[in-house]
């Protein structure tokens, strides 16, 4: 049996090296149906989702063992509905102005809505704001240019931050030549204005890893890309996040094979040195 957890790992660990601490157990209120999950670098706090119950979670980033979440979004204001819509499994927080963000709906559907709610926020709350008509269930916040971009629908979708109700995307990068394909979790890097995600899709699972600028728009192709020989090995990119520091690249091959070559590389999580997009 699987038990839901979040895993932290040495960032030099090799195959099956252990993680270095583990949060999982009963009080941390973790379930399954959980596809990715935001970090908020300026509090040192993990937002997660807890989809079957229709809640968001935050931890102390360094929590460990059966540590119970610090606050819980949860309550019929909330308006949060779970794993039974397919969606509400993926969060995202922005610690610069305090909000975390999460989409409810089908995760393919194109009439999604994105609940904004405060990062303090705990208990039966609704959301501060909510914007309609997104596509897609993965967000990205760069709080350096105030915008918000949706991944969803083969497309990038980038919208003011604080765009509401019925507000369109200023901006969206789509079509043959930009190869945006969906992830359950992409990254933007603020200090380049880039948009770091899964890319060339093929029976609609992204095979390599691109980067685009959050001021392209239409059909633009992207500026780098890791193809898939050299990334994931014919598995499935499902999530992407970046190493600054060290100007890695790190990604995520699933266990859905699509153009195998190694089949041992699954479910794995893979570091390439990308010093260019830095």
């Amino acid at each position: 049996m699987v038990r839901p957890q979040i895993a932290a790992f040495a960032r030099l660990a090799g195959e099956n090296t252990p993680p270095v601490r583990s949060l999982e157990g009963q009080k941390t209120q973790l379930s399954r149906t959980v596809h990715g999950f935001g970090y908020d670098a300026v509090h040192d706090e993990i937002v997660v989702t807890g989809s079957l119950a229709e809640a968001i979670l935050t931890f102390r980033g360094g929590a460990n063992g059966e540590e119970p979440p610090i606050r819980v979004i949860q309550g019929p204001k909330t308006r949060i509905l779970g794993a039974g819509t397919g969606a509400a499994d993926k969060v995202n927080v922005d610690g610069v102005h305090g909000e975390i963000y999460i989409i409810i709906g089908k995760s393919s559907g194109p009439m999604n809505s994105l609940f904004v709610f405060d990062r303090l926020a705990t208990g039966d709350v609704a959301p501060k704001r909510i914007l309609n008509g997104v596509r897609g269930g993965t967000i990205a916040v760069d709080p350096d240019r105030d915008l918000l971009v949706v991944n969803g629908g083969n497309a990038l979708s980038i919208y003011n931050r604080t765009a509401s109700g019925d507000a369109k995307p200023i901006r969206v990068i789509s079509g043959p030549k930009s190869q945006v394909a969906g992830a359950d979790t992409f990254t933007l890097y603020p200090p380049k204005g880039w948009i770091v995600s899964g890319c060339e899709a093929a029976s609609e699972a992204p095979l390599a890893a691109c980067v685009w600028s959050i001021d392209d728009n239409g059909d633009a192709p992207p500026r780098w890309k890791i193809p898939v020989q050299q990334l994931a090995q014919g598995y499935q990119v499902s999530a992407t996040a970046l190493d600054p520091v060290h100007k890695e690249i790190i990604i995520v091959a699933n266990g859905h094979k699509v153009q195998a070559q190694r089949p041992e590389i699954m479910n794995a999580i893979i570091t390439f040195a990308w010093p260019e997009i830095f």
